[in-house]
């Protein structure tokens, strides 16, 4: 199984050497390193140059986005797989022997998956996802899994075979977010996606969440609308359309809980009135009552939740 290994990298100096330096101390060794500036302010691809692997390529562009960084790479990958890495995440040294191993166990699969743990100012914490029933298997409904649980795959714990993703179109360029759930759910309607829980890559949400707040998530998910494209063209399959439903359901329900968290009453409240994505369910009956809650009652209720969860 030979892997080409894509970087995207945007002001990340600090941390682009410890992810470069993960992947080339895998026990499986990737084909090659592509690390793709986007248009960096920092010193972040001199960094990249004076590091001593000849499997390291450096490309340079002007900013255009992550997904068109990720696009860029993948293009000029030379392996039959690709997996993604970001400048801030780290991979644990068993994670390309980890998706070998899954390969080898299902060769059918076109998207192979890993466990994953958060690294936060509080410590490290293993990613959570209830609809993973045993060790290592078929993701049967990659939406459920993504339904009140950490996501099943992140961009630094996947490793896609180039021509499946080349056929779903690649990341769509210009979303703001979920463009990489955007990618597993279509290719998630097509062929089968493998799993393995160990965790093998560490998430590193001390560098990600920096400047990152409730309000950069009052309106939803972009990614929903792409999902509703699925749908319109008839591309996901009957036994999923259920899931792949709620997912948007509970996508707008994120964002009416950030707009509540901010004291947005009056925008959470035009979301749980006319989004034509929302279900009637527990969190949306929920979210009315917290309308005319104190806000400290909405955060430790949300915060209540989630450890039900």
């Amino acid at each position: 199984m030979n892997i080409s290994v894509v970087i995207p990298l945007f002001n990340k100096a600090e941390y682009i050497e410890r992810a470069v330096h993960s992947v080339l101390s895998q026990k499986h060794p990737a084909s090659e390193i592509i690390v793709v500036d986007d248009g960096s302010t920092d010193a972040g691809a001199s960094v990249v140059e004076k590091i001593n692997s000849s499997k390291v390529r450096l490309l340079q562009q002007a900013n255009k986005g992550v997904s068109a960084a990720r696009n860029v790479g993948v293009h000029a990958a030379n392996a039959e797989f690709v997996a993604f890495l970001d400048a801030d995440d780290v991979w644990h040294d068993d994670f390309l022997s980890n998706i070998q191993s899954l390969y080898q166990t299902f060769p059918d699969a076109r998207i192979f998956c890993t466990g994953y743990e958060f690294n936060t100012v509080e410590g490290k914490r293993a990613a959570k996802n209830q609809h993973l029933l045993e060790n290592r298997g078929l993701l049967q409904d990659y939406f459920l899994a993504c339904c009140n649980a950490d996501l099943p795959i992140t961009s630094s714990s996947v490793c896609i075979a180039k021509d499946s993703l080349l056929k779903v179109g690649g990341f769509k360029e210009g979303l703001s977010l979920g463009e990489d759930q955007a990618v597993w759910g279509s290719v998630a309607c097509q062929w089968p996606i493998a799993y393995d829980k160990s965790v093998s890559v560490m998430y590193d949400l001390t560098a990600s969440s920096v400047g990152q707040s409730p309000s950069d998530f009052e309106q939803p998910s972009p990614h929903i609308f792409e999902f509703q494209r699925l749908l319109d063209d008839d591309i996901v399959p009957a036994e999923l359309i259920g899931s792949v439903r709620y997912l948007q359901h509970l996508t707008v329900m994120s964002s009416v809980k950030s707009n509540l968290l901010i004291g947005n009453r009056m925008k959470a409240l035009k979301l749980l009135l006319t989004h034509p994505l929302l279900q009637w369910d527990r969190y949306r009956v929920a979210a009315f009552f917290l309308l005319i809650m104190p806000k400290s009652w909405i955060a430790r209720s949300y915060m209540a939740l989630k450890h039900r969860r």
